[in-house]
């Protein structure tokens, strides 16, 4: 046997599938029909020549989802419910049905093709039964090992198309799920005779064919990174959540209305102690409190590894304190570990069967909620799906937080099927933009083009300048203020080895191009990039200061939107709060 080992992964979880199905004609004619004429089963099996076991087992399912209901004046019957007369009337479909199916997940992906197998498909062996001689193709040096998230995103790809019509796989059950390193067993003879296992990819079988013939064992490959693509989504300028004092509304409102689940990611977290801002955070701590009472899961995270003892205390009083409202065990998913990002998330279900997410400068856990802020409300399921695959991206470096990773994926799954709400009427009303999500690295490039492709003015609002304030902000803002007579940078604090004499030299240097506007109070927390009238950046990143590296993506977070007129509108916002 001439076999060939290749290195892989193997994965093993519960996946859990979601079969959907609408309503018969029967359903249908029978809502109707109790609709305009109240009445008993036997009533509706004579009009509608139905057989009564039929129409008794087809009301049940009806009472069931809320549609039917008994009236008991002035005699007992049966009648469509202020629900079902609801949907009837407004034309909307009735809600789908449901079921959810555990299946066993056990999958194979393979370095050289990245090819995707069922386990039970193809052999493989152990690192530590590997044959001392052979042809070997070890692990690639230096490159991350897969993680359970990486291989939630394969197996995702991997299952559309392989399930009974009407069903989906809503997501993988993390805190179940195995990964461990193998090597992938493949007899090249059978390679050579046409007999290849089924889910080789063309990359796979190509390299393979080329040993074949040269003798020379194939390289590991590295999948290619995905650009950011642009989404289609309903925004507008009420989505932009400027000021603290509509954060803390934003916030109050937003966990209110939660049922299931919310998730705060806040840089840092604030000591119960602490006096700074003390009352506005309390309006925080007794939203989360109330959520607590009512059965809503909080899931709580913090980015920043500085100070980390600090942090992780402040973040284990706010957990004694959530405790003390409900004991129920599981209700909170409080992490006292850093997830080593600095973006904020504020994330939760609407209660409606959607969800909402805020993203922005916001530190939800820490803020005193007296500086000027800039986020970005999402709403629209395509959108708030991406940025629920942000969130989990970021916190699924923690073991801990696997129930967590889950919900968010179940969340974005369910998200993205419902995607044909986009099609309704009243949908379409909503003016439309295009949103893509910039990572750390993208930052300063879309910085750099804008300044270039800039024709009416370019404003830009970065809390901190500091030593690479020069390259990373002031050199493109003076690109831009060379053409175009409204070229703003607004700041309010120094970090590092900057003084205030450093930024006034510039401010000479660019008088009369470039304005710098530094901000003592209220201070300027929010990080936004905005220029001519369509184009807005809002961002955790502080332009002026930090640097955003491609080999830590998720370190900052950036959604850069292009619709009408939002430029205009976020501008005319924030300049009312730092009048």
């Amino acid at each position: 046997m001439n076999n060939i080992y290749i290195p892989a992964w193997h994965y093993r979880a519960p996946g859990i599938v979601q079969r959907t199905w609408g309503w018969s004609p029967v359903e249908e004619m029978i809502l109707l029909s109790l609709d305009r004429s109240p009445g008993t089963i036997d009533d509706i099996s004579e009009a509608l020549k139905i057989p009564r076991q039929v129409v008794g087992s087809t009301v049940a399912r009806l009472m069931q989802f809320g549609l039917v209901e008994v009236r008991l004046s002035p005699q007992p019957v049966l009648a469509t419910s202020s629900v079902g007369h609801d949907f009837i009337r407004a034309g909307r479909a009735l809600p789908e049905r449901t079921a959810d199916r555990e299946i066993g997940i056990s999958v194979v992906y393979e370095k050289v093709g990245q090819s995707v197998f069922r386990t039970r498909d193809v052999d493989t062996i152990a690192v530590t039964k590997l044959p001392a001689k052979g042809a070997i193709i070890t692990f690639p040096k230096g490159e991350p090992p897969e993680t359970h998230y990486s291989m939630m995103q394969r197996v995702n790809q991997f299952m559309v198309g392989a399930l009974r019509p009407g069903e989906w796989l809503r997501g993988v059950q993390a805190n179940s799920s195995f990964l461990e390193p193998r090597f992938l067993v493949l007899d090249l003879d059978e390679v050579r005779d046409g007999v290849l296992r089924q889910g080789a990819s063309d990359q796979l079988v190509e390299a393979l064919k080329a040993t074949i013939k040269t003798g020379v064992l194939p390289k590991t490959t590295t999948p290619p990174a995905d650009d950011p693509a642009p989404i289609e989504t309903r925004f507008d300028a009420d989505h932009f959540v400027v000021g603290s004092e509509q954060h803390l509304h934003r916030f109050e409102q937003i966990v209110g209305a939660a049922k299931s689940n919310i998730f705060v990611l806040s840089t840092f977290v604030a000591s119960q102690s602490d006096e700074k801002g003390k009352e506005n955070r309390e309006r925080i701590w007794r939203s989360l409190e109330d959520a607590c009472r009512r059965g809503v899961r909080c899931h709580l995270f913090f980015g920043t590894s500085l100070d980390r003892a600090k942090h992780a205390t402040a973040m284990q009083e706010l957990f004694l304190r959530l405790s003390a409202v409900r004991q129920t065990r599981g209700y909170l998913q409080v992490q006292r570990d850093p997830v080593g990002s600095h973006a904020k998330f504020l994330a939760a279900d609407d209660g409606q069967d959607g969800a909402v997410v805020i993203m922005g400068s916001c530190n939800w856990l820490s803020s005193p909620f007296s500086a000027v802020e800039v986020s970005a409300e999402l709403r629209e399921g395509n959108a708030v799906a991406e940025a629920l695959d942000l969130l989990r991206a970021i916190i699924s470096k923690l073991s801990s937080a696997s129930r967590s990773v889950e919900t968010l994926q179940f969340m974005a799954s369910e998200l993205r099927r419902q995607r044909s709400l986009l099609s309704r009427p009243e949908a379409s009303q909503t003016p439309t933009a295009m949103m893509t999500v910039l990572h750390a690295g993208d930052h300063e490039r879309l910085l750099r083009v804008a300044a270039h492709e800039a024709q009416e003015r370019f404003i830009c609002c970065t809390n901190r300048v500091g030593a690479n304030m020069v390259p990373a902000l002031f050199d493109p803002a003076e690109v831009a203020g060379r053409r175009l007579s409204d070229v703003r940078v607004y700041y309010s604090r120094r970090s590092g080895p900057v003084k205030r004499g450093h930024v006034t030299r510039h401010r000479e240097r660019l008088n009369g191009i470039v304005e710098l506007a530094g901000v003592p109070e209220p201070q300027l927390h929010a990080k936004f990039l905005a220029w001519d009238s369509d184009h807005v950046v809002v961002s955790s990143l502080n332009w002026g200061s930090a640097s955003g590296l491609d080999d830590n993506p998720l370190d900052e977070i950036g959604l850069y939107f292009e619709g009408q007129g939002l430029a205009t509108s976020l501008l005319k916002k924030f300049e009312a709060e730092n009048h």
